[in-house]
């Protein structure tokens, strides 16, 4: 019983996760990620260290925007409970 209960929880704040992750961080910009980082270095050099640049600029802010993200937290600790319970 607890043990479904706990394989239950994990899976939904998996799911959780990685809906918190698509929706804070990286969003949908897979999509047409080439061209936004070409956007942001048309006011820049074409050099190559000004392109890593940019995008490891965006790299970090979407990570903030992850941590900062109340699912990405309730995610992490459904999954720290669900793992407790297991435990039991």
């Amino acid at each position: 019983m607890m043990q479904s209960i706990s394989d239950k929880l994990f899976m939904g704040s998996l799911i959780l996760l990685m809906i918190a992750v698509v929706v804070s961080g990286i969003g949908f910009q897979f999509v047409n990620w080439r061209s936004q980082v070409t956007d942001e270095l048309d006011e820049e050099t074409k050099t190559s260290s000004a392109r890593k640049k940019a995008v490891m600029d965006r790299q970090d802010k979407s990570l903030k925007r992850v941590l900062r993200s109340y699912l990405f937290w309730i995610a992490i600790a459904g999954m720290l409970v669900s793992v407790l319970l297991s435990r039991l």
